[in-house]
């Protein structure tokens, strides 16, 4: 389920309506409910894939994902999304191999074996699973910002880049797979696992096939990542954009040639172009032969399956060309997208509001905060660690001020926290925020919102209070039903959805995740929520819910 505003925020005063928006969303979602459900927004569920676990009981396979834990009645049946499961698995020659290393286990090996049965699988020294579901089946927490211009919009995905494996670990919430809990903390991996298309071939492991001209490079060249991955390179304008980008970019150097002719210069061109060097993986046949000047759906059907931290978002060109006060415009946008979703609205708020307010920071105060695009690669590597926040430290730029003078080291390793409140002569992203806030005409009201916000990201950053992946896999070790074996029990499981609902909801406090005297937004209005009529309105029961559309 996916769920937006239905306009967009504008500026940072829109930030004061975002967690009141987001609390009635989550109404909206509970008035849909039946008798005995909830939904609670966690990355995934911990027993997905687990035998018994579907209802109505459905066994795993089908000729889309040909799971051996999932049946394909678990897929949403638009063709989009079958096709797609098919189509990743057909290219890639073989079902998609997810690992990640058990609790307390040892590293995943490259060489790990392919199981072939269920009982194989849970034989490995790791947890293994098999299709696209338990990736994109996963939530996330998204923010798109549009920008001013073409120029604007590069700058802005430049600039936040360094920033998404350091939102990667601060919002880490999915310590478990398949009902087993894991050592790393995040989603990522298994998303970029789920997706991967490369044939054995790309990904290295081949040597000597026969190539496919239908594919992409024949389906022989060397593709170093899955299609769901972290950026690959910058696209900013600047003559620094060649040394930041040290890490090479697969292309075909005659796409990249066409597009420099058509005017593109050598960073956007080399961006478009890596694109283009995988193939579709789902097309309608009414949507085949298309005026490409003014339709894109050719270009949105391959941006649309490179799956990265990051996508720049160029608007359509009909909605470009209206008046910037139009409602129907749409200008150039960078969507964020490596967070992961969070228990509560307060949470969700208060990551978009930190993301928001630092893109506005970056824009009014020149920061610069590139890093060799091999540092990013490693920081996204390390996010997915367990505890990598607060106990991980990452490559960031230390003279990030327009103002500072590049004498010295520009990059080091810190902790998260460091990174937030800052290290040496490095002054703190948290700082930098306040620094540029302290220049806005914003209400006091919502500057003091906005310093509830910051205190959680940098209570997740200390160590002060969890996040949602070690208060998880912590709720899991200390119920009573859990055996000290590794997989999260049904009861626990049920207890643990359960909780994650009612704190979602603002009817069980919890300072452990929260912070103290943090709490979200029902509980700061109101002791006991109230019971929301807008299911009635809906033909449904009251549902108790955290927004103001109460009794």
């Amino acid at each position: 389920v996916e769920s937006t505003p239905a306009r967009p925020f504008e500026g940072l005063a829109g930030l004061a309506g975002l967690e009141d928006s987001l609390a009635l969303r989550r109404c909206r979602l509970a008035a849909a409910l039946h008798e005995g459900e909830v939904a609670p927004t966690l990355t995934s569920m911990p027993l997905f894939g687990v035998p018994g676990t579907f209802e109505p009981a459905t066994a795993p396979g089908g000729p889309a994902a040909a799971s051996l834990f999932v049946p394909d009645e678990a897929i949403f049946p638009h063709p989009r999304f079958p096709t797609l499961t098919r189509n990743i698995r057909t290219r890639r020659g073989g079902r998609v191999e997810i690992r990640r290393p058990r609790f307390r286990g040892p590293e995943v090996r490259a060489d790990a074996a392919v199981p072939a049965t269920a009982e194989e699988a849970d034989a490995l020294d790791h947890v293994y699973a098999d299709a696209m579901a338990f990736g994109m089946g996963s939530c996330c927490l998204q923010v798109t910002m549009q920008a001013a211009n073409l120029a604007e919009s590069r700058r802005l995905y430049d600039q936040l880049a360094p920033l998404t494996p350091i939102l990667l670990a601060l919002t880490a919430a999915t310590p478990f797979l398949r009902g087993q809990l894991c050592d790393d903390d995040t989603r990522w991996g298994q998303l970029v696992e789920s997706v991967d298309d490369r044939t054995a071939a790309e990904r290295g492991v081949a040597s000597a096939v026969a190539g496919d001209e239908r594919l992409a490079g024949n389906g022989t060249r060397r593709q170093p990542k899955s299609r769901y991955s972290s950026i690959d390179c910058y696209i900013g304008g600047g003559p620094e954009i060649a040394e930041y980008n040290d890490v090479p970019l697969v292309v075909e150097e005659a796409h990249v040639r066409r597009l420099r002719e058509g005017g593109l210069d050598e960073a956007l061109a080399r961006h478009v172009a890596h694109l283009f060097a995988r193939d579709p993986l789902v097309l309608f046949g009414d949507r085949i032969d298309l005026d490409d000047d003014r339709d894109l759906d050719h270009w949105e059907n391959l941006q649309s399956t490179n799956w990265q931290s990051l996508r720049w978002k160029p608007p359509p060109p009909e909605k470009a060309e209206l008046p910037g006060a139009d409602a129907g415009h749409i200008g150039w946008r960078v969507e964020f997208r490596s967070m992961e979703v969070q228990m509560t609205d307060f949470e969700n708020a208060a990551f978009s509001s930190f993301v928001i307010v630092l893109a506005r920071a970056i824009l009014d105060m020149g920061l610069n905060f590139y890093v060799p695009m091999s540092k990013l690669e490693e920081n996204m590597r390390d996010a997915q660690r367990g505890a990598a926040c607060p106990n991980g430290r990452f490559w960031f730029r230390t003279k990030v001020l327009a103002e500072d003078d590049k004498d010295g080291e520009l990059f080091a390793r810190m902790t998260i926290h460091e990174i937030l409140t800052g290290h040496g002569r490095f002054p703190g992203l948290l700082p930098i925020c306040r620094r540029y806030l302290g220049k806005t005409d914003l209400d006091v009201g919502l500057r003091r919102r906005i310093d509830e916000y910051f205190a959680l990201v940098e209570g997740h950053g200390s160590g002060a209070s969890a996040t949602p992946a070690a208060w998880m896999r912590n709720f899991v070790l200390n119920h009573e039903a859990y055996a000290n074996d590794g997989r999260v029990p049904p009861a626990c499981a049920h207890d643990l959805v359960r909780a994650a609902w009612e704190i979602g909801i603002g009817r069980r406090a919890c300072p452990e995740l929260l912070g103290q005297p943090l709490q979200p937004a029902a509980v700061r209005r109101s002791s006991t929520p109230g019971r929301c009529y807008l299911a009635r309105d809906l033909g449904r029961r009251p549902v108790e819910c955290a927004c103001r559309v109460a009794s």
